[in-house]
């Protein structure tokens, strides 16, 4: 079931705010809470369900455990046993088509019973797993490093890890500042922001369907069109992907807060303006912020973060961007997209430390920031690295091609989103419906205009990760 439904919002979300709001406080309104959160995730495949509750049951237990053992062995088995079967079932699901095959294979050498290739083919990535395994992951870490206190509720446990707006793709939120919030809704203490709510489910709607989509069919156009590429026209690929994917996500994550709103929880933002940034550090503080934060505190600092030699930060900055990159997907061009914004960090660094007082107008730095981003989201978007580099040399000006077969209506579409993109605030800042009751209405009407008009429904790109 998809946020940008008909049926999703004038079916399932009444009724779900409907029925939490006439439950008792207490129990009735966690079981409600779970029930709504389960049927929701139930609609991609009823299978994944049992793979959520394996999940979340192994934590929970976990927690208990981190608990009520002292000795330091003991917790750090614990601690592997929630890190292995959640990696576990993540590495599976995800990457299992990319390297079982291969270990099948061999098994057959040492008389092993093989599968087949078309077994692996069946292998079909659980809706949102990325997601709940890191959000039920750093409840392991946080317990293990004595940050929050344990969870001796299942239910309300089981609700953290599977909060209906945020569980299939994000933001990805730590315990500590979700869990006191559902605690608080099963009492009925929260009290429902409806006008921004609605103002930020409209907005997502409306970058979801109207920018986003409108978008990727444009690149998707340019990639599958039987010509060489131009120079505008590689540069559309980068610059209307780099617009669809950001648009695509920051509308999963203004709905998912604005349904969170609906029932009083204030869930983390997720974008602040990235493509904005002056640097690329700075683009990670804004972009899928509470997945690099994630990186920043379970993997980059306990590597040892910005401390040490050149070289050994250099060497966290990098292990952490390629582990990023794999978590996107089991294929090379992620690694080297991983690998790019590694290589983007470090050289900021040495130029950092090398000349600390240079400063670049903040023009200059922003239109660098955007080429080095652009740049990388080609890789992103374009599985076969021959193709990546035929755009990248045609971006760069190698090509013969001068416009190629951009459509003036294509180009001047992406010419208009982007200065949009460059000049709005983004919605922590200038929250959507800011103006009054008037946006708001403007807002819906552009919605469901959008919402009734088109032309297929596309899944968030963010599903497939």
């Amino acid at each position: 079931m998809l946020f940008h439904t008909a049926g999703f919002l004038f079916l399932f979300l009444p009724l779900f705010l409907l029925v939490l709001r006439v439950a008792p406080a207490g129990i009735w309104k966690r079981v409600v809470l779970f029930s709504f959160s389960y049927l929701f995730y139930s609609g991609s495949n009823p299978f994944f369900v049992l793979l959520l509750l394996f999940s979340s049951t192994v934590d929970y237990v976990v927690g208990l455990g981190l608990v009520t053992n002292t000795r330091n062995l003991n917790r750090r088995i614990l601690l592997g046993f929630s890190v292995l079967v959640n990696l576990g079932l993540l590495g599976f699901y995800k990457y299992g088509g990319m390297f079982l095959p291969s270990l099948s294979s061999l098994g057959s050498y040492f008389g092993l019973p093989t599968l087949s290739d078309e077994y692996f083919k069946t292998i079909v990535l659980p809706a949102g797993i990325s997601f709940y395994t890191f959000q039920s992951m750093s409840y392991s870490f946080d317990l293990y490093f004595r940050k929050i206190k344990v969870e001796r509720s299942f239910l309300a446990f089981l609700n953290y890890v599977a909060y209906l707006p945020q569980l299939i793709a994000g933001p990805i939120e730590r315990y500590h500042n979700l869990q006191p919030q559902l605690e608080n809704l099963s009492r009925g203490e929260t009290k429902s922001e409806w006008k921004s709510g609605l103002d930020r489910i409209a907005l997502g709607i409306l970058q979801k369907l109207f920018m986003a989509d409108s978008c990727g069919f444009i690149v998707d156009a340019m990639l599958t069109g039987p010509h060489s590429l131009s120079f505008a026209a590689a540069w559309a690929i980068a610059i209307g992907f780099g617009l669809q994917i950001f648009y695509d996500f920051s509308a999963y994550s203004h709905m998912a807060i604005g349904i969170s709103q609906l029932v009083g929880v204030k869930l983390s933002d997720n974008f602040l303006a990235p493509y904005q940034a002056r640097n690329v550090r700075e683009f990670w503080r804004r972009w899928h912020i509470t997945l690099s934060t994630w990186f920043r505190d379970y993997l980059y600092i306990p590597l040892g973060g910005s401390h040490g030699s050149f070289a050994r930060v250099s060497f966290n900055l990098m292990i952490t961007f390629l582990v990023s990159g794999l978590w996107h997907g089991a294929h090379s061009s992620f690694v080297v997209w991983g690998a790019l914004h590694g290589a983007y960090l470090i050289i900021f660094l040495f130029f950092e430390r090398t000349f600390p007082r240079l400063a670049l107008p903040a023009w200059i730095s922003v239109a660098w920031t955007y080429v080095a981003v652009s740049y990388a989201w080609v890789v992103f978007r374009v599985t076969d690295l021959s193709k990546v580099a035929e755009i990248w040399a045609a971006m760069s000006g190698m090509s013969d091609e001068v416009l190629g077969v951009l459509h003036p209506a294509d180009m001047s579409f992406l010419t208009i989103v982007l200065v949009g993109t460059m000049a709005f605030p983004h919605a922590r800042s200038r929250p959507p419906g800011k103006s009054g009751y008037l946006e708001t209405f403007l807002l819906w009407i552009g919605a469901l205009f959008a919402l009734f008009n088109s032309p297929e429904l596309v899944q968030f790109i963010y599903f497939q990760f």
